[in-house]
């Protein structure tokens, strides 16, 4: 079995958990002076730019108009050693479907060091980051087309910007390995966000990359899809999988690999409808059942979740994370001209 070094691309989630952080282990993003550029821009526009450009509601774009105003750029941020009201680890504070299979905060601390090596979170704002690197509350999806200084949306502005970090990635852990191994970049992100990174500039730093397709019942059903993801990065992290085939052995929550519909650069794992009822009904029974103990956040952080729960629900538009499209949910209410 030729072994490979593997590394793994998940979406960031639009929802997000400000409770604190019982993890103490964090790291700085990498692409920080980048992130601090497009939020001296963003702090330019007004409630009214930010409602159009996020494309939410009169609720949402006022905090995240906020958000952006708050936001701290000084040298201090980049100085930061431990999570705080602010401040939480990308993996915990991202809180999707996707990050509801990853699972994050029952990962041992040798699982997240692993993690910090092998899976990258891609992001609006940030660029890319690790698991445990920290940052601060914030609405931007790579999708949006928002004007910047480096051209007339974030992909040209991040442009191979990505890239040039998993170039790095791959180079960093090639110097301490005698045996030269395979570049593989294991897709299990939303398309907008992984068009981040151009196929063309993976190729020429040697980077070969296996698209991970989910299906339910014979189709892709979204909110299943976006939980296997997460699903799949937490069986490659806890089972240290170092090969294409180890890969293929996936088999959480009744996914199986399907060879039959699967080829070279895409790897498709299917479950029944059975399989998938079975799974829920496990999740349920698992989701209550008292997991290790949260630590308990402060007055201030509760009083911030609560608020971003409370505005995160007057939207109409349902989000459900990992940087895909909002589906709109159905209302009998009488349509409002501002939303």
């Amino acid at each position: 079995m030729a072994s490979a070094r593997l590394v793994y691309v998940l979406s960031p989630a639009k929802t997000l958990d400000l409770s604190a952080s019982r993890i103490s282990q964090c790291s700085q993003p990498r692409l920080l002076s980048d992130a601090h550029e497009l939020i001296s821009q963003l702090r330019a526009l007004s409630q009214a730019k930010v409602k159009s450009l996020l494309g939410v509601s009169d609720a949402l774009a006022k905090l995240n108009y906020d958000r952006f105003q708050s936001f701290d750029v000084s040298e201090t941020a980049t100085k930061v050693s431990d999570p705080s009201e602010t401040l939480k680890q990308a993996a915990l504070a991202f809180n999707g479907p996707a990050y509801q299979g990853l699972e994050a905060h029952n990962l041992s601390e040798s699982d997240l060091e692993y993690a910090q090596t092998h899976l990258r979170i891609l992001c609006g704002l940030y660029g890319v980051l690790r698991p445990l690197d920290l940052i601060q509350p914030y609405r931007l999806e790579m999708g949006q087309k928002f004007a910047n200084k480096r051209g007339k949306d974030l992909y040209e502005f991040w442009g191979d910007t990505i890239v040039s970090e998993l170039d790095a990635l791959f180079s960093e852990e090639e110097a301490n390995e005698d045996e030269k191994k395979q570049r593989v970049l294991l897709n299990v992100a939303s398309q907008e966000y992984f068009k981040s990174l151009p196929r063309d500039a993976l190729e020429k730093v040697g980077i070969s990359v296996v698209d991970c397709v989910f299906k339910d019942d014979g189709k892709i059903k979204s909110v299943y899809a976006k939980r296997a993801r997460g699903l799949m990065c937490r069986y490659l992290i806890q089972k240290r999988v170092d090969s294409l085939q180890g890969i293929t052995g996936f088999d959480l929550e009744g996914y199986k690999y399907s060879r039959a519909a699967s080829s070279d650069d895409t790897f498709v794992f299917t479950r029944s409808a059975a399989e998938q009822k079975a799974a829920l009904q496990q999740t349920k029974a698992k989701t209550a059942t008292p997991t290790k103990s949260k630590a308990k956040a402060s007055p201030k952080a509760k009083r911030v979740a609560a608020r971003v729960e409370k505005e995160e629900a007057k939207v109409d538009d349902k989000i459900e994370g990992d940087g895909e499209k909002p589906q709109l949910r159905r209302s009998t209410r009488k349509k409002r001209k501002t939303d």
